[in-house]
């Protein structure tokens, strides 16, 4: 069980960031407590995760991200419930929970929005976020829909070990509320490698693997069970990797240096031979291919990776690139590819993954490989944005942290 921590005063109002206008900074303004309605909750923020291009996002400069303005931002957050609708059933006071920011529209579950970040990109996504769901977790307090909010167990994933060992109740992971944000980060790779039903001794091709969302796909899949081929630029981030996962996942991990600049051809020999390297070789090629390519990608990587899957492989598209995709259109009929993109992730595999981070099979904080973490009050947002932007690549973590306990 839960232990419940004790309650706060009751506040009447609390601290938030709001963006006024793209060419204007944060500013830290004190509003009236959000009220707990029908099918929604009050959380207290202890953590909220921050995107490395958030700051491009809140000046405008990022295709795609719609915001309503005024607004809070935010992203997925740790938080304890401080209040539930008259409809909640589960949760209560104190229970420390993980927020999710993907508001759905609950009579077209099709219609999404990212709460803080990302209107949707259509006119009834957009409503979600002009209505009901415009303020999110860069704040002490916020409102979320019941369904976004998911209880954890606090005594296994907070408590270190030593203290569980003496209550006799097994487990005791030892985290930090900040390494709990991360859940988020590996909630965006796991829905897509689900999607495409990645299964145990499966070799996976990730690329680019070095950035956030890419660091986290090579642990999702290792913890799945899965072979994997991380693929990137940065020699010194594949090469730490390598040491992180060396003994957890002995000889189930292989990385590739992005060389042979718009030679696609050598690049997929070189992606074939390291998915066919080891004990665990498939031939023919990888399994599957997940790619989180950025904005700037010329699309090379995509082509390349599509080449190194094995007939009836699985290519699952996440990333932001806003070109074209390009891929041989004959080599992807007479292998019978499966090629598809996946926006974020659903209910279920927020629930999924929670339970493989609380039975320890996915490991979080250092032993992820994320060995720096930053964390700022909400008076130091300028400073908080200019940090995640500074660690865009895999081995940090930057975090608000607009209460403490």
């Amino acid at each position: 069980m839960t232990a419940l921590q004790p309650q706060d005063p009751k506040p009447e109002t609390h601290r938030a960031l709001t963006l006024h206008a793209h060419n204007q900074p944060l500013t830290l303004t004190t509003l009236p407590l959000p009220r707990a309605t029908t099918g929604s909750a009050i959380v207290r923020i202890l953590a909220a995760s921050i995107v490395p291009y958030m700051a491009e996002i809140l000046r405008g400069q990022r295709a795609g991200y719609a915001l309503s303005l005024p607004l809070t931002p935010g992203n997925s957050a740790i938080g304890r419930i401080h209040a539930a609708g008259d409809d909640a059933v589960a949760l209560q006071p104190g229970q420390l929970v993980f927020i999710d920011i993907t508001i759905r529209a609950r009579d077209d579950p099709t219609v999404s929005m990212l709460a803080g970040v990302h209107g949707g990109g259509t006119a009834a996504a957009q409503r979600l976020m002009d209505g009901p769901w415009r303020h999110a977790t860069y704040a002490e307090y916020a409102r979320f829909p019941l369904e976004n909010l998911f209880a954890l167990d606090e005594g296994v994933l907070l408590q270190q070990q030593e203290q569980q060992q003496q209550q006799q109740q097994g487990l005791g992971l030892g985290y930090s509320v900040a390494d709990l944000c991360l859940l988020s980060v590996c909630l965006v790779p796991f829905g897509g490698l689900t999607e495409v039903e990645v299964k145990p001794g499966e070799v996976v091709i990730v690329g680019p693997a070095t950035g956030r969302y890419g660091g986290a796909a090579v642990a999702v899949a290792l913890a799945m069970g899965a072979t994997v081929v991380a693929v990137g630029r940065n020699r010194a981030v594949l090469a730490a990797m390598e040491r992180t996962y060396a003994h957890t996942h002995p000889g189930r991990l292989r990385t590739v240096v992005m060389e042979h600049e718009g030679d696609v051809q050598r690049r997929s020999e070189a992606l074939r031979a390291a998915a066919a390297a080891g004990r665990n070789s498939r031939a023919g090629g990888a399994d599957v291919y997940i790619d989180f390519s950025p904005p700037a990608a010329d699309g090379s990587l995509l082509a390349a990776a599509v080449g190194a899957l094995r007939p009836f492989g699985r290519c699952v598209i996440m990333g932001g690139s806003t070109g074209r995709i390009n891929v041989p259109y004959l080599e992807v009929m007479f292998k019978s590819l499966r090629l598809q993109g996946r926006f974020m992730y659903d209910r279920r595999h927020v629930l999924r993954l929670i339970q493989m981070v609380e039975s320890g099979l996915l490991r979080l904080g250092e032993a992820f490989g994320v060995d720096h973490v930053e964390e700022f009050g909400l008076e130091s947002a300028t400073e908080a944005l200019e940090a995640a932007a500074r660690w865009s690549g895999w081995g940090g973590h930057v975090v608000l942290r607009p209460c403490k306990n």
